[in-house]
Order: structure tokens, then C-alpha cells, then sequence
């Protein structure tokens, strides 16, 4: 029997009525002869909720104690899922984070995975139940409880299917991975496969559909992903059918779509820092970045430039929900490596033209730019990666640029590859991961 790990985020589990719809989903796979683990995050807007009820009475909460607060969100929606499938007359157990043996680093509120043990998971699954299991959360070796950070349950999910040796399904409020956000893009189509290259990149410059880390480690350990609607049946075909025209697959290049871009990507509320006039010395860009990886504070883009004579200017992105911790740190690296001010911007958003073909086919970033001019969009940043074209530009023009780009790189139409490539490159992808074969 193949393994799948089921993940649903906050908004697919929001109601009862949403943990019904995401349960039936469970039925499907037990009902195609699959092994079913689920992975959930916590119910709608629970975790937002309790960050504000600890900063109700204390500005800066102790990140640990944050951390024992937030896992309770995924701990009531393990009882919930698991009583929503007895109500079925499916056999399920809840396991937290440290019930099922998910060992973590002790870095609060950002921790790292360091290892699974899934003797009690595999104990469920080969007695015909369910695991379903919290997702975000682990535990240290010492026992304390932790957080893995933002879209931490997609990568819990990850990280099992890869230990359990099966697939993951992405269940979120949409149908699969688009040429851009719908909502910003009414003509956006959905794309029926994406690299895990092109994922990795979307995700790290915004897009919400699969956390980065997940995809990260799905790329890693060659975990087959797909991205499916959390309600919405499949239309009755079987759920191992591999020529389901429903969702997104995410894995290897080969045999998939090679747009020059296959997406565009809006990120809203993006922080700029720039430390200008900082002398050109050998070991300065360390003394910059070191102390915000100290502190586990992400950073985007980076763009370094000439300022004079043995002189720089460092500029780097950074989502505005972590300047507030990162502003006093900026400020003690400033004056201890000499920089002759620093600029802090608000009410920026990134746009990001991502896909697989920049890498063979000439003239991408002219069109790009042909494009944001003639929507009158003025780019404030530019950096680059071997498939990934990313401005910076003010956030009143973020939805224009993304709709010119959209247009200019013609994604407004049915995405190339049919429901057969989609099938043969998941096929390949399936029988290429032991323990996991595609149905025929």
C-alpha cells in the first residue's frame, strides 16, 4: 500500500463544517487503498489570535513561552480532525508534535527539524488507521516545545512523506498552483505542473502557496508534491489516477513546462534597508549579515554598489513583519562597521517574474521591463537569479506591474503541456521514489 501525507492549512480546517469537507478528502485516498497520514494547521485564525492574546500582556512575549502558547492552535485541530473521522467511521488518532517524535533544534519560533522517529506513525498506519498529526510543531531533545515558524505545516508534511517514503498532498483553498495570484490576476491560469526549482523560487519571493522550506526539502529528498483544493472532490476518479486533471504537480524539470516564465509573483509589505557609505574592507558584508542570522531574521535580495573610492552602499530586502525586531540590530551593525547613514523604506512590494526557460531563451528581461514601462511602473531595485527577475517597486503599483507582466509573457493563456505530460512527468516522478509506484 502507497503512503500519502494529507496537509491542510488554517483556512481549509476554519469550521466544522470545512473539517468535514477536508475528511472527505481523507475518505477518497482510503478508499483508492491508500495509507493515510494528515497533517493540519491550526483552525482559521487561531494562531494570530494567540500572538495577540500573549502581547495583551507583555509587549515582547518570551519566545519560548510564545511557543508553548502556539502549539495549542494545532492541538485543537488534531482532536477536531481525528473526531471528525470516528464521526465517519474512520479509525484515527491525534498526535502532537512530540508524539510523534518530531525532534527539533532549539531555536524558538524558527526551529528546524532534526530528526523523525515514525514507529508510532507507522504502528497507526499499518492497523488501517490515520495519523493525523499537528503540524508547525516539534520538540527539543530536552523536551521543550517548539514552533518551526511561518508555513511551518507544510514543511512537517515534507519532512514526513520523505521519512515515510510517500507523497504529499497540499490541500489549500485553491486548486493548484497558478500563473499568478487570482485575485490579483482574474486571468491567471492554473498550471498543471511546475518545477521544483520554479516553486522554490515563487515561494521565496512570495508566493503562499507551499512554504519554501517544504519545497526545499521535497526537492531534496525527491518527495512527490501536488497541490490540490482541500474541498472539492475529484470529480469520482480514482485518487491514484495519475490523468486527474485536477491540481498541481511539483518535481523535476524534465518532461515539464518550459515557459521563459511560467509565473508572476506579488510580495506586499517588503522593508528596504540600505547602509550607505560603508568602507570596502575585506570581511565587511559579514559584520553585516552575521548578527540578523544570529537572530534567525530572514533576509530576500541583496544589491551591493559602488559608492566612491573603496566606498559600498549594502541594500537588502526583508519582510516588514521582521523589521521591527531586526530596526535595533540594523542600527548597532551601522555604527559598529562605520556606515555613514542608514535608510530604512516601508510600503514596498517585490515583483518577480519567475520560470525554467530564462535559462535558454534570450530577450526575457527587455520584455520585462518593455512591459513595466509602458504600465508606467518605476522599478526602484532589480536583482536576479538564473530563473527569477525581481523589482521592487512601490506597493500602489505592485497589482499593475504583475498584470503587465502577465501579459506580456502571454499567461493569460491555457498553459502549455496537456493532462498527459502532467500525468507522465508525476508517473516518472512516483516510480522514481521507492516504496511509491504509479497506479496504470
Amino acid at each position: 500500500m502507497n503512503v500519502v501525507v494529507q496537509k491542510f492549512g488554517g483556512s481549509s480546517v476554519a469550521d466544522a463544517e470545512k473539517f468535514r469537507l477536508c475528511a472527505e478528502r481523507v475518505a477518497e485516498a482510503i478508499s483508492a487503498g491508500e495509507r493515510v497520514c494528515v497533517v493540519v494547521s491550526a483552525m482559521g485564525d487561531a494562531t494570530d489570535d494567540l500572538i495577540s492574546l500573549a502581547e495583551s500582556v507583555i509587549d515582547s512575549p518570551d519566545k519560548r513561552e510564545l511557543d508553548q502558547l502556539l502549539a495549542t492552535g494545532e492541538q485543537v485541530s488534531i482532536a477536531m480532525m481525528a473526531l471528525t473521522l470516528k464521526g465517519m467511521g474512520i479509525n484515527a488518532t491525534s498526535l502532537t508534535g512530540a508524539q510523534a517524535a518530531i525532534v527539533t533544534d532549539g531555536v524558538f519560533g524558527r526551529a528546524g527539524i532534526v530528526s523523525i522517529d515514525t514507529r508510532r506513525v507507522n504502528q497507526i498506519l499499518e492497523a488501517g488507521g490515520v495519523a493525523v498529526i499537528a503540524g508547525f510543531q516539534g520538540v527539543t531533545e530536552t523536551g521543550d516545545i517548539t514552533t518551526l515558524g511561518r508555513g511551518g505545516s507544510d514543511t512537517t508534511a515534507v519532512a514526513l512523506a520523505a521519512k515515510l517514503g510517500g507523497r504529499c498532498e497540499i490541500f489549500k483553498d485553491v486548486d493548484g498552483v497558478y500563473t499568478a495570484d487570482p485575485r490579483v490576476e482574474p486571468t491567471a491560469q492554473r498550471l498543471n505542473t511546475v518545477s521544483y526549482d520554479e516553486m522554490l523560487e515563487a515561494a521565496a519571493m512570495g508566493s503562499q502557496v507551499v512554504h519554501p522550506r517544504a519545497v526545499e526539502m521535497a526537492k531534496r529528498f525527491s518527495v512527490p508534491v501536488r497541490v490540490l483544493h482541500s474541498h472539492r472532490p475529484r470529480g469520482g476518479r480514482a485518487q491514484r489516477d495519475q490523468s486527474d486533471s485536477t491540481g498541481t504537480w511539483v518535481g523535476p524539470e524534465s518532461g515539464m513546462e518550459m515557459r521563459a516564465v511560467s509565473s508572476v509573483v506579488l510580495k506586499k509589505n517588503v522593508g528596504r534597508v540600505s547602509l550607505r557609505g560603508v568602507v570596502n574592507r575585506t570581511g565587511v558584508q559579514s559584520e553585516v549579515f552575521g548578527p540578523l542570522a544570529a537572530a534567525h531574521l530572514p533576509v530576500d535580495d541583496i544589491i551591493q554598489e559602488d559608492d566612491g573610492p573603496n566606498t559600498i552602499n549594502v541594500t537588502f530586502t526583508m519582510d516588514r513583519k521582521d523589521l521591527k525586531e531586526a530596526t535595533p540590530i540594523i542600527h548597532r551593525i551601522a555604527h559598529d562597521i562605520g556606515a555613514a547613514a542608514v535608510r530604512i523604506d516601508n510600503g514596498l512590494s517585490t515583483v518577480s517574474a519567475v520560470g525554467a526557460g530564462m535559462r535558454t531563451q534570450a530577450g526575457v528581461a527587455s520584455r520585462l521591463f518593455e512591459a513595466l514601462a509602458g504600465a508606467g511602473v518605476k522599478v526602484e531595485n532589480i536583482t536576479t537569479s538564473e530563473i527569477r527577475i525581481s523589482c521592487v517597486v512601490v506597493d500602489a503599483d505592485g497589482q499593475r506591474a504583475v498584470q503587465a507582466i502577465h501579459r506580456a509573457f502571454n499567461l493569460h493563456e491555457p498553459t502549455a503541456g496537456t493532462v498527459a505530460d502532467a500525468a507522465a512527468a508525476a508517473g516518472g516522478l512516483l516510480e522514481s521514489k521507492p516504496g511509491v509506484a504509479a497506479a496504470r
